[in-house]
């Protein structure tokens, strides 16, 4: 971060920097370690000299705060202190590091809300958007009821079915026993799932079955 230009249009920038970098400091563990990073800030600022603060990505793609204070006794920038997001206690990220570049995220975020681009994610939207309408919106079913005997298989492309053995009977459903008085029940689930048919055979006794097409 330079200093602030004389017509003071970079004010807010190095405001904001501060804030952000106070909100740390508002945590009582290390406070005093951070307490002297900003003094240095304060007392650069106030000296007229320059500080930068920066955001990179270690080895480990770890987000790290780089701060480097410049020096006037020395003429150059004071080693960087690093500190890793939501953190005051400084650290050493693992080499090599990538500086985040604003303009690149930027121009990102311009190139997909402009133009083509963003015709063609609105549109998606769109289409998304009238998918779940038509996955969501109330259907008329028909109900049925069917009294069988003997062998055979359900109806395929039905929601839901249920077969009740009201016989005196074992029947088969599905190559498995269902003694007489049993009930079993069969659910497409959501979004318009449809069932595929299974065998039965109620051969000595009776099943009624239920089903919603």
């Amino acid at each position: 971060m330079s200093i602030i230009n004389s017509d003071g249009l970079n004010a807010n920038w190095q405001l904001n920097v501060l804030k952000g970098l106070s909100s740390i400091n508002d945590n009582a563990t290390n406070i005093l370690k951070f307490d002297a990073i900003l003094n240095q800030i304060l007392i650069s600022i106030q000296a007229g000299t320059d500080y930068e603060a920066a955001l990179v990505l270690d080895a480990a793609n770890a987000t790290w705060l780089e701060i480097r204070i410049y020096n006037a006794g020395t003429g150059t920038f004071d080693p960087p202190v690093y500190y890793l997001a939501g953190s005051n206690i400084p650290g050493i990220p693992l080499a090599p590091i990538t500086y985040i570049n604003p303009n690149t995220y930027l121009a990102q975020i311009v190139s997909n809300t402009t133009g083509a681009a963003l015709e063609t994610t609105l549109t998606s939207v769109d289409t998304n958007t009238s998918q779940l309408v038509t996955n969501t919106t109330s259907i008329l079913r028909t109900p049925g009821i069917a009294s069988l005997t003997g062998a055979g298989f359900t109806t395929a492309g039905v929601y839901s079915f249920s077969i009740a053995n009201v016989g005196s009977a074992d029947g088969l459903v599905g190559g498995e026993t269902i003694p007489a008085g049993m009930t079993i029940n069969f659910d497409g689930g959501a979004l318009n799932n449809t069932l595929d048919s299974i065998s039965f055979d109620a051969t000595g006794t009776t099943f009624i079955i239920t089903y919603i097409s």
